[in-house]
Protein backbone atom coordinates (compact mmCIF):
# COMPACT_ATOMS: atom_id res chain seq x y z
CA UNK A 1 0.00 0.00 0.00
CA UNK A 2 3.11 2.61 0.89
CA UNK A 3 4.83 1.65 -2.29
CA UNK A 4 1.52 2.38 -4.64
CA UNK A 5 1.29 5.71 -2.76
CA UNK A 6 4.86 6.39 -3.07
CA UNK A 7 4.45 5.71 -6.60
CA UNK A 8 1.58 7.51 -7.71
CA UNK A 9 2.86 10.54 -5.84
CA UNK A 10 6.01 10.53 -7.50
CA UNK A 11 3.97 10.12 -11.13
CA UNK A 12 2.18 13.47 -9.70
CA UNK A 13 5.34 15.12 -9.63
CA UNK A 14 6.38 13.98 -12.82
CA UNK A 15 3.13 14.90 -14.93
CA UNK A 16 3.10 18.30 -12.67
CA UNK A 17 6.89 19.58 -12.65
CA UNK A 18 5.86 23.65 -12.59
CA UNK A 19 2.83 23.29 -10.05
CA UNK A 20 3.68 20.60 -8.05
CA UNK A 21 6.49 22.30 -6.07
CA UNK A 22 4.41 25.55 -5.37
CA UNK A 23 1.95 23.50 -4.39
CA UNK A 24 3.97 21.81 -1.59
CA UNK A 25 5.56 25.10 -0.58
CA UNK A 26 1.68 26.86 -0.05
CA UNK A 27 1.30 23.88 2.26
CA UNK A 28 4.36 24.41 3.99
CA UNK A 29 3.35 27.85 4.65
CA UNK A 30 0.14 26.87 5.88
CA UNK A 31 1.32 24.18 8.20
CA UNK A 32 4.00 26.61 9.26
CA UNK A 33 1.77 29.32 9.68
CA UNK A 34 -1.06 26.65 12.14
CA UNK A 35 2.09 25.97 13.86
CA UNK A 36 3.20 29.19 14.72
CA UNK A 37 -0.66 30.08 15.60
CA UNK A 38 -0.69 27.18 18.21
CA UNK A 39 2.41 28.23 20.10
CA UNK A 40 0.31 31.23 21.31
CA UNK A 41 -1.54 28.48 23.27
CA UNK A 42 1.42 27.63 25.47
CA UNK A 43 1.52 30.25 27.91
CA UNK A 44 4.42 30.02 30.57
CA UNK A 45 6.12 27.10 28.45
CA UNK A 46 9.51 27.98 27.32
CA UNK A 47 10.21 27.59 23.67
CA UNK A 48 12.95 25.33 24.03
CA UNK A 49 10.73 22.70 25.71
CA UNK A 50 8.10 23.40 22.54
CA UNK A 51 11.21 22.79 20.29
CA UNK A 52 11.92 19.47 21.96
CA UNK A 53 8.59 18.22 21.86
CA UNK A 54 8.15 19.46 18.07
CA UNK A 55 11.55 17.49 17.08
CA UNK A 56 11.00 14.36 19.40
CA UNK A 57 7.96 14.02 17.39
CA UNK A 58 9.50 14.39 14.39
CA UNK A 59 12.26 12.54 14.17
CA UNK A 60 10.13 9.49 15.80
CA UNK A 61 7.95 10.27 12.36
CA UNK A 62 10.63 9.99 10.09
CA UNK A 63 12.08 6.90 12.05
CA UNK A 64 8.86 4.92 11.33
CA UNK A 65 8.63 6.71 7.82
CA UNK A 66 12.23 4.82 7.25
CA UNK A 67 10.69 1.52 7.77
CA UNK A 68 7.66 1.71 6.03
CA UNK A 69 9.88 3.04 2.85
CA UNK A 70 12.46 2.22 3.32
CA UNK A 71 15.00 5.37 3.18
CA UNK A 72 19.07 5.57 3.25
CA UNK A 73 19.09 7.46 6.81
CA UNK A 74 22.88 6.96 6.51
CA UNK A 75 24.48 7.64 3.51
CA UNK A 76 27.79 6.18 2.24
CA UNK A 77 29.12 8.76 0.50
CA UNK A 78 31.13 11.11 2.55
CA UNK A 79 30.06 14.63 0.52
CA UNK A 80 26.56 13.86 1.32
CA UNK A 81 26.57 13.15 4.90
CA UNK A 82 28.70 16.18 4.98
CA UNK A 83 25.85 18.39 3.48
CA UNK A 84 23.06 16.41 6.11
CA UNK A 85 25.14 17.17 9.00
CA UNK A 86 25.59 20.85 8.41
CA UNK A 87 22.33 21.24 7.81
CA UNK A 88 21.68 20.04 10.92
CA UNK A 89 24.20 22.06 12.27
CA UNK A 90 22.86 25.52 10.52
CA UNK A 91 19.09 24.41 11.57
CA UNK A 92 20.58 24.44 15.06
CA UNK A 93 21.62 27.63 15.62
CA UNK A 94 19.04 29.15 13.04
CA UNK A 95 16.42 27.86 15.63
CA UNK A 96 18.46 28.98 18.80
CA UNK A 97 19.00 32.76 16.73
CA UNK A 98 15.10 32.69 16.21
CA UNK A 99 13.87 32.45 19.62
CA UNK A 100 16.60 33.83 21.27
CA UNK A 101 15.60 36.74 19.01
CA UNK A 102 12.13 37.57 20.11
CA UNK A 103 13.00 37.28 23.51
CA UNK A 104 15.38 40.45 22.72
CA UNK A 105 13.12 42.82 20.38
CA UNK A 106 9.81 43.37 19.69
CA UNK A 107 8.06 40.47 17.98
CA UNK A 108 7.02 42.79 14.94
CA UNK A 109 10.64 43.69 14.19
CA UNK A 110 12.51 40.46 14.32
CA UNK A 111 9.73 38.79 12.06
CA UNK A 112 10.30 41.40 8.94
CA UNK A 113 14.36 40.56 9.56
CA UNK A 114 13.62 37.23 9.20
CA UNK A 115 11.56 37.49 6.58
CA UNK A 116 14.41 38.72 4.19
CA UNK A 117 15.16 35.47 3.73
CA UNK A 118 14.20 35.54 0.00
CA UNK A 119 17.05 38.44 -0.42
CA UNK A 120 19.94 36.28 1.01
CA UNK A 121 18.45 33.14 -0.88
CA UNK A 122 18.77 34.63 -4.19
CA UNK A 123 22.39 36.79 -3.56
CA UNK A 124 23.78 33.47 -2.83
CA UNK A 125 22.43 31.38 -5.64
CA UNK A 126 22.77 33.90 -8.05
CA UNK A 127 26.52 35.45 -7.09
CA UNK A 128 28.22 32.66 -5.29
CA UNK A 129 26.88 29.86 -6.37
CA UNK A 130 26.16 31.31 -9.74
CA UNK A 131 23.52 28.71 -10.30
CA UNK A 132 20.95 31.07 -11.20
CA UNK A 133 20.10 33.95 -12.77
CA UNK A 134 17.75 36.91 -11.84
CA UNK A 135 16.27 38.95 -13.86
CA UNK A 136 14.39 42.77 -13.88
CA UNK A 137 10.76 41.15 -13.26
CA UNK A 138 11.96 38.74 -10.44
CA UNK A 139 13.85 41.62 -8.14
CA UNK A 140 10.64 43.66 -7.98
CA UNK A 141 8.82 40.87 -7.21
CA UNK A 142 11.00 40.33 -4.37
CA UNK A 143 11.14 44.00 -3.46
CA UNK A 144 7.61 44.50 -3.60
CA UNK A 145 6.94 40.95 -1.05
CA UNK A 146 9.78 42.68 1.60
CA UNK A 147 8.04 45.85 1.07
CA UNK A 148 4.20 43.82 1.70
CA UNK A 149 6.01 42.09 4.71
CA UNK A 150 7.07 45.77 5.98
CA UNK A 151 3.41 47.12 5.99
CA UNK A 152 2.14 43.90 8.10
CA UNK A 153 4.37 43.91 10.65
CA UNK A 154 4.82 47.27 10.78
CA UNK A 155 8.37 47.30 12.87
CA UNK A 156 8.90 50.50 15.37
CA UNK A 157 12.16 50.63 13.76
CA UNK A 158 10.51 52.00 10.72
CA UNK A 159 7.17 53.50 11.64
CA UNK A 160 8.29 54.97 14.87
CA UNK A 161 7.36 53.92 18.82
CA UNK A 162 7.92 56.14 21.16
CA UNK A 163 8.13 53.30 23.97
CA UNK A 164 11.13 51.43 22.05
CA UNK A 165 14.25 51.14 23.51
CA UNK A 166 17.00 50.75 21.71
CA UNK A 167 20.42 49.15 23.74
CA UNK A 168 23.19 46.72 23.10
CA UNK A 169 20.74 44.06 23.41
CA UNK A 170 18.74 45.00 21.46
CA UNK A 171 21.03 45.29 18.70
CA UNK A 172 22.32 41.84 18.99
CA UNK A 173 18.31 40.86 19.04
CA UNK A 174 18.12 42.41 15.46
CA UNK A 175 21.57 40.52 14.34
CA UNK A 176 20.39 37.30 15.58
CA UNK A 177 16.86 37.82 13.17
CA UNK A 178 19.10 38.54 10.23
CA UNK A 179 21.15 35.72 11.19
CA UNK A 180 18.07 33.84 11.25
CA UNK A 181 17.31 34.86 7.70
CA UNK A 182 20.87 34.29 6.42
CA UNK A 183 20.53 30.38 8.04
CA UNK A 184 16.92 30.04 6.45
CA UNK A 185 18.41 30.93 3.00
CA UNK A 186 21.82 28.94 3.05
CA UNK A 187 19.79 25.48 4.59
CA UNK A 188 17.26 25.94 1.12
CA UNK A 189 20.46 26.24 -0.93
CA UNK A 190 22.20 22.91 0.83
CA UNK A 191 18.41 21.43 0.44
CA UNK A 192 18.34 21.61 -3.17
CA UNK A 193 22.07 20.55 -3.74
CA UNK A 194 20.53 17.45 -2.16
CA UNK A 195 17.80 17.36 -4.95
CA UNK A 196 18.04 13.20 -6.09
CA UNK A 197 20.84 12.12 -3.68
CA UNK A 198 18.86 11.05 -0.48
CA UNK A 199 14.76 11.51 0.49
CA UNK A 200 13.89 15.07 1.88
CA UNK A 201 12.64 12.88 5.06
CA UNK A 202 16.23 12.02 5.49
CA UNK A 203 16.95 15.66 5.54
CA UNK A 204 13.77 16.53 8.61
CA UNK A 205 16.04 13.45 10.31
CA UNK A 206 19.34 15.11 10.92
CA UNK A 207 17.88 18.69 11.63
CA UNK A 208 15.31 17.48 14.08
CA UNK A 209 18.47 15.51 16.10
CA UNK A 210 20.45 18.75 15.88
CA UNK A 211 17.75 21.18 16.98
CA UNK A 212 16.67 18.55 20.04
CA UNK A 213 20.51 18.59 21.00
CA UNK A 214 20.48 22.66 20.24
CA UNK A 215 17.67 23.30 22.39
CA UNK A 216 18.97 20.84 24.95
CA UNK A 217 22.15 22.42 25.57
CA UNK A 218 20.48 26.39 25.48
CA UNK A 219 18.04 25.70 28.24
CA UNK A 220 20.78 24.17 30.50
CA UNK A 221 22.36 28.02 30.14
CA UNK A 222 19.07 29.88 29.63
CA UNK A 223 18.59 32.46 31.66
CA UNK A 224 15.02 32.65 30.26
CA UNK A 225 12.00 30.12 31.28
CA UNK A 226 12.62 27.06 33.31
CA UNK A 227 10.95 23.83 31.67
CA UNK A 228 7.77 22.89 33.57
CA UNK A 229 5.90 19.46 33.95
CA UNK A 230 2.60 19.99 31.41
CA UNK A 231 -1.10 19.43 31.87
CA UNK A 232 -2.75 16.27 29.63
CA UNK A 233 -4.70 18.72 27.67
CA UNK A 234 -1.04 21.12 27.12
CA UNK A 235 0.92 17.77 26.06
CA UNK A 236 -2.22 17.20 23.62
CA UNK A 237 -1.45 20.14 22.11
CA UNK A 238 1.74 20.19 21.80
CA UNK A 239 2.15 17.31 20.19
CA UNK A 240 -0.25 18.43 17.45
CA UNK A 241 1.58 21.06 17.48
CA UNK A 242 4.70 19.28 16.62
CA UNK A 243 2.61 17.36 13.63
CA UNK A 244 1.80 20.88 12.44
CA UNK A 245 5.17 21.25 12.36
CA UNK A 246 6.57 18.50 11.02
CA UNK A 247 4.32 18.94 8.05
CA UNK A 248 5.16 21.89 7.59
CA UNK A 249 9.13 20.76 7.10
CA UNK A 250 8.14 17.56 4.96
CA UNK A 251 6.36 20.07 2.42
CA UNK A 252 8.87 22.58 2.21
CA UNK A 253 12.50 20.39 2.19
CA UNK A 254 10.12 18.72 -1.01
CA UNK A 255 9.13 22.02 -2.30
CA UNK A 256 13.20 23.37 -2.37
CA UNK A 257 14.27 20.26 -4.28
CA UNK A 258 11.86 20.11 -7.07
CA UNK A 259 10.69 23.62 -7.42
CA UNK A 260 13.59 26.70 -8.15
CA UNK A 261 14.88 27.77 -4.56
CA UNK A 262 14.37 31.80 -5.10
CA UNK A 263 10.99 31.30 -6.41
CA UNK A 264 10.12 28.80 -3.88
CA UNK A 265 11.79 31.23 -0.60
CA UNK A 266 9.24 33.90 -2.35
CA UNK A 267 5.91 31.76 -2.37
CA UNK A 268 7.02 30.77 1.25
CA UNK A 269 6.19 34.27 2.21
CA UNK A 270 2.30 33.07 2.40
CA UNK A 271 2.77 32.00 5.82
CA UNK A 272 2.52 35.90 7.06
CA UNK A 273 -0.99 36.17 5.35
CA UNK A 274 -2.20 32.92 6.87
CA UNK A 275 -0.98 34.20 10.07
CA UNK A 276 -3.18 37.07 9.83
CA UNK A 277 -6.13 35.63 8.71
CA UNK A 278 -5.94 33.34 11.59
CA UNK A 279 -5.49 36.31 14.19
CA UNK A 280 -8.74 37.77 12.14
CA UNK A 281 -11.01 34.60 12.23
CA UNK A 282 -9.92 32.80 15.55
CA UNK A 283 -8.98 35.49 17.57
CA UNK A 284 -11.27 38.79 16.30
CA UNK A 285 -8.27 40.88 15.57
CA UNK A 286 -8.72 43.95 13.80
CA UNK A 287 -6.63 44.07 10.46
CA UNK A 288 -5.89 47.64 10.27
CA UNK A 289 -5.40 49.77 6.37
CA UNK A 290 -1.24 49.08 6.31
CA UNK A 291 -1.90 45.50 7.23
CA UNK A 292 -4.19 45.04 4.31
CA UNK A 293 -1.88 46.91 1.67
CA UNK A 294 0.83 44.70 2.56
CA UNK A 295 -1.47 41.51 1.70
CA UNK A 296 -2.38 43.10 -1.29
CA UNK A 297 1.53 43.70 -2.28
CA UNK A 298 2.51 40.14 -1.20
CA UNK A 299 -0.30 38.56 -3.07
CA UNK A 300 0.83 40.73 -6.69
CA UNK A 301 4.32 39.94 -5.91
CA UNK A 302 3.53 36.09 -5.62
CA UNK A 303 1.02 35.82 -8.08
CA UNK A 304 3.23 37.68 -10.96
CA UNK A 305 5.94 35.01 -9.60
CA UNK A 306 3.75 31.98 -10.53
CA UNK A 307 2.87 33.73 -13.69
CA UNK A 308 6.36 33.54 -14.68
CA UNK A 309 7.41 30.57 -13.60
CA UNK A 310 4.24 29.11 -15.52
Amino acid sequence: MANYIIKQVQQFEKEHKTLVPTIYQILSSFFFALNHFSVKLFDGIPVTQIIIWRCCLTFGIIRLLSQILPLQSYPKNKKIMSKLLIRGAIGMFGFLACFSSLKLVAVSEAVVLMKTNPIWTTLILVYVQRKERINIRTSLEILTCIIGVIFITKPPIIFGNENSEYSVLYLVGLCLALVTALETAVAQVIIKSLNNQVHSFVILQYFSLFAMAGAVLFQLYSPFEDMRFLSWKEAAILLFSGFLGCLGSMFMNRAMMLGKVTQMALIGETQIVFNIVLDLLILKQMIGMTSWIGIGMIATSLTSNIMQKN
